[in-house]
This record gives structure tokens, sequence and C-alpha cells, in this order.
């Protein structure tokens, strides 16, 4: 084999190697936002920049809040990367949630209620969506609003 074939074939098995290289896919990485740790949605009693956390969530489904937080909730933050949340007030007529889409910060006072006033302190449940729903509210990423 001549020197030159040798070179050929040498560069060629080198530029397959580098090919594959980019293949590999590096790991998703998750952000903390807010003072809120990835996975979880985190509800504030203040805004989010200013505000204290109270609680957190990371399981999906619907979880009543604890009786001495309901209805304190003044923004939230939701790191998840795959899952929207809606934000429950029951005590509206009938049932309304707010959703609030994948890897959001929202403070409550900003979004009017259906009912009148604002949506900060109107919250007694939380729902988290299955990954399935791909984290949006109403198939957009933008805050929407809705009866249960």
């Amino acid at each position: 084999m001549s020197l030159k074939t040798r070179l050929t074939a040498t560069l060629f098995a080198m530029g397959v190697a580098v090919a594959a290289l980019p293949m590999t896919a590096a790991p998703a990485q998750a952000a903390k936002m807010h003072g809120c740790d990835y996975p979880y949605v985190c509800l504030f009693k203040g805004s989010y920049t200013t505000g204290s956390i109270w609680g957190h969530y990371k399981d999906p489904g619907y979880q009543s809040m604890p009786v001495a937080y309901r209805n304190v909730t003044d923004a939230v933050v939701n790191t998840r990367n795959d899952d929207s949340v809606w934000l429950i007030d029951t005590g509206a007529n009938p049932d309304r949630y707010i959703c609030i889409p994948r890897n959001t910060a929202v403070n409550l006072g900003n979004y009017a209620h259906p009912n009148g006033g604002t949506w900060a302190n109107d919250v007694d449940v939380i729902k988290i969506w299955p990954a399935s729903d791909n984290g949006l509210c109403s198939g957009t990423t933008q805050v929407q609003q809705g009866e249960v």
C-alpha cells in the first residue's frame, strides 16, 4: 500500500471518528430559578424576587395546600422542564385556574382574577401536570386562565 493510500485511509478513519462525536448528547442541565431548586414548583409569600418560599411541590397530580397557607400565595416559580402547573381557586364558582408553563416565574398580582381583583392570595390547590403535556398551557408558553 502506498504512503498516499495509507494517509488517505487514516484521514478517512479520523473523519469518521470525529463525525461520531457530536452524536453523543450531553445530559440536560436543570436550573435553579429565584431560589427554587429543580424540579420543584415553589410558592412565595411576596414576589418571587423579594418574597420568601413558603412551600415547594414536586409530584404530579392535585395537591391541597395546608390550611395555614391557603390563599396566601403571591408568586410561583415553576422550574420543571416538561410540566405545566395549575394554581386553582376552589373558592370561586366555578373553580378557576391559572396555568403556569414550564420554566416560568410569575407574580400572581400581575394577573386579573375572573371574579375581580388579582390571583394573589386566591390559590388553595396546585396541580402539576405530567410530562406528557410538554409544559404548555393550552398549547402555548404563555400564562393562561380557565375554569376547572
